[in-house]
């Protein structure tokens, strides 16, 4: 634990402004190493999408550019998502009451 965790535990964020992990990188084994993927042992089991509550709105946080003209198809959707039901990004959340 660095100094600054430390000096800034988690249970000072409210629950109900706490950041949320939505998708995660698998393990270091599960991750197809490609000419676009380089160290992915960097990245395994670190998190992909993050939401983040922030007053009446979301704030998503993409560890990758999902709309670069080089990434997958599938990406694309992740932000269509995001924008279609910016109105529901809060369904299913739980909030940890400690």
């Amino acid at each position: 634990m660095t100094e600054e965790q430390r000096r800034n535990p988690i249970y000072v964020i409210p629950p109900a402004q706490r950041p949320r992990t939505v998708l995660r990188y698998g393990d270091e084994k599960e991750l197809l190493v490609s000419g676009l993927l380089e160290g992915a042992g960097d990245i395994a089991k670190h998190p992909a999408v993050v939401d983040v509550p922030v007053e009446k709105g979301h704030v998503v946080l993409f560890s990758n550019n999902p709309v670069w003209r080089g990434e997958t198809l599938g990406s694309y959707f992740l932000v269509f998502n995001a924008i279609l039901n910016f109105d529901q990004l809060g369904a299913g959340r739980t909030l940890d009451t400690e």
